[in-house]
């Protein structure tokens, strides 16, 4: 005969007659640790209440350390594994350029009324007679020479009236003292581009209205002339064989001047064999000379380089580094990779989903991408583009005959480029794949004087030097990896959704020592407490009916 302390119903579905029978029946039977204390101690309510306490506090525990752990998952935190490899793949691309500007004879006489300018200004400023030299009519380049089609000049007139002078009593910084005023198409308002210093005073004054003159010469010139190179670039080997001409691209650079990029397209498999030391490298012997063409323009003499990959474009302003002529540097690379999480992880990008075109053809990076923005900026608040990035095909560069108050535009919105308030910070994420390149440079005087004797005769008998000053005008330059290894940095989901399961049952554990079976338990009494709850609704709604 069943006993009459069962208050439990037996069928198909099980019922209780109260609720306290439900959680006495649970208590007595789950899993989870401590939960039978609050029924067999019920006869002492003091032990009761602690262990009611005990249970609640501990309860609350579990689930607030669980409020931790959920908000650190959505948070989707990642770390960076480091792996070396001992395989290196293939050689980084090398640009090279001589620091020695053109002068183009279409705005060849705008440029030497600029000089003559400038030295008025020197003298009127320092008191100092400055004296340009005048290039010969040979050493001017036609760029019929050089493109399939000619650029027209237009009418254009220099500006003199945008003078370097002292700023002291106008700028709001009376400390740079020196710089030019710009002012707004309308006059209302100017802008002060002033410095400390005289000299970059001086050069940035002269970058201005060479811009104004250059504006429609296109400032990256593809140029084919194989006696550039040969006048530039004496001794070219790699890994011991002589660089030819499928090995490099010539482009002219109206800062750098004649630049040369080794390995533009990284897929000769020459550049593939990679070895580390300086005999497995990229060795080069520059002529560093200048023929003075302009002196404010390019105040540095020897050669500029940059490392860099094949699928990036050399932004050597700023990336680039300058070599010291008459000596002998040697750069060796230690290759990284850095791999980001896309995604929920981060806002990272080849290049998909961006919100306009890069401006560069090649792959993403981020200073082409800041590089862009700010040129669609430019067109977009100015009317025009900046003279040293590219331009989309709809629009041109800047001048102050057809763009009266671009100047003043410009540096405004550049300033903000410098101080990062520029949107174009948010809207340029960083690479989800890079590939970086760490240099180290040591320098030795090249020739030594012992051996100077013999270098230079043998570059005149083989590369065509001809040395015709007193002064080191050459350079020798090494490039090689200094290791056979490549570092690997990538990121990693921190709390994968497995940590973050092991990491929620070991904190269940901890509190409560049980399994999933006991959260199974706990679903249930939640179930059952529905269904009775609806059934004693019902009841008490039906009762009232009648």
């Amino acid at each position: 005969m069943e006993s009459s302390s069962t208050k439990k119903k037996e069928g198909l579905i099980e019922f209780y007659d109260s609720f306290s029978d439900m959680f006495e029946f649970f208590s007595s039977n789950t899993t989870i640790h401590g939960t039978i204390r609050l029924t067999c101690s019920k006869q002492n309510k003091m032990k009761t209440t602690f262990w009611v306490l005990l249970f609640l506090v501990t309860f609350g525990m579990m689930y607030w350390q669980f409020g931790l752990m959920t908000n650190q998952y959505w948070s989707y935190p990642t770390s960076t594994t480091l792996s070396v490899q001992s395989n290196l793949n293939n050689f980084p691309a090398v640009t090279i350029c001589n620091l020695n500007p053109f002068r183009f004879d279409q705005v060849n006489g705008y440029i030497n009324q600029l000089d003559r300018i400038a030295q008025q200004t020197i003298y009127t400023l320092f008191k100092y007679n400055a004296s340009f030299a005048t290039t010969d009519d040979e050493d001017v380049l036609n760029l019929d020479d050089i493109m399939n089609d000619t650029i027209d000049n237009p009418i254009f007139y220099f500006n003199n009236t945008i003078v370097l002078e002292n700023l002291k009593e106008e700028a709001s910084n009376p400390a740079q003292r020196l710089g030019f005023k710009l002012c707004n198409s309308a006059g209302s308002d100017c802008y002060y581009k002033s410095f400390w210093s005289g000299v970059d005073a001086l050069h940035e004054w002269y970058k201005f209205h060479f811009m104004n003159i250059m504006w429609n010469i296109p400032p990256l010139l593809n140029v084919t002339n194989d006696t550039i190179m040969q006048n530039f670039i004496l001794e070219c080997t790699y890994s011991g064989f002589a660089c030819n001409e499928s090995d490099y691209i010539h482009f002219h650079h109206p800062i750098y001047g004649n630049c040369f990029t080794l390995n533009s397209r990284g897929e000769n498999s020459k550049w593939s064999s990679v070895l580390p030391g300086k005999q497995y490298g990229l060795n080069m012997i520059v002529k560093t000379d200048q023929n003075d063409n302009m002196p404010l323009l390019s105040t540095t003499a020897g050669a500029r380089v940059m490392v860099h990959s094949p699928l990036q474009p050399p932004l050597l302003e700023h990336e680039g580094f300058d070599i010291w002529p008459g000596r002998e540097t040697s750069i060796n690379i230690a290759l990284e990779e850095v791999t980001r999480l896309g995604g929920a992880y981060s806002n990272c990008t080849d290049g998909e989903g961006l919100k306009f075109d890069l401006l560069y053809n090649t792959s993403y990076t981020l200073q082409a991408c800041l590089h862009s923005c700010f040129q669609y900026q430019m067109i977009e608040l100015c009317g025009c583009g900046y003279y040293f990035f590219p331009i989309p095909s709809t629009a041109q560069y800047c001048n102050y005959n057809m763009y009266p108050g671009w100047g003043y535009c410009f540096y405004k919105l550049y300033d903000k480029l410098l101080d990062r308030t520029l949107s174009c910070f948010k809207d340029c994420p960083k690479q989800c794949h890079e590939t970086m390149y760490h240099l180290t440079a040591g320098t030795a005087k090249w020739p030594a004087p012992e051996s100077k004797n013999w270098v230079i005769p043998v570059l005149y008998k083989r590369g065509g030097y001809n040395r015709t000053s007193d002064r080191s005008d050459v350079a020798k330059i090494n490039v090689y990896f200094k290791e056979k290894s490549l570092k690997s940095f990538d990121d990693v989901p921190a709390m994968p959704v497995t940590l973050f399961l092991s990491n929620m049952g070991s904190q269940w554990s901890l509190w409560f020592g049980s399994s999933v079976l006991s959260v199974v338990e706990m679903a249930e009494l939640v179930f059952d407490v529905a269904v009775m709850s609806a059934f004693f609704a019902y009841g008490w709604a039906k009762k009232r009916m009648h």
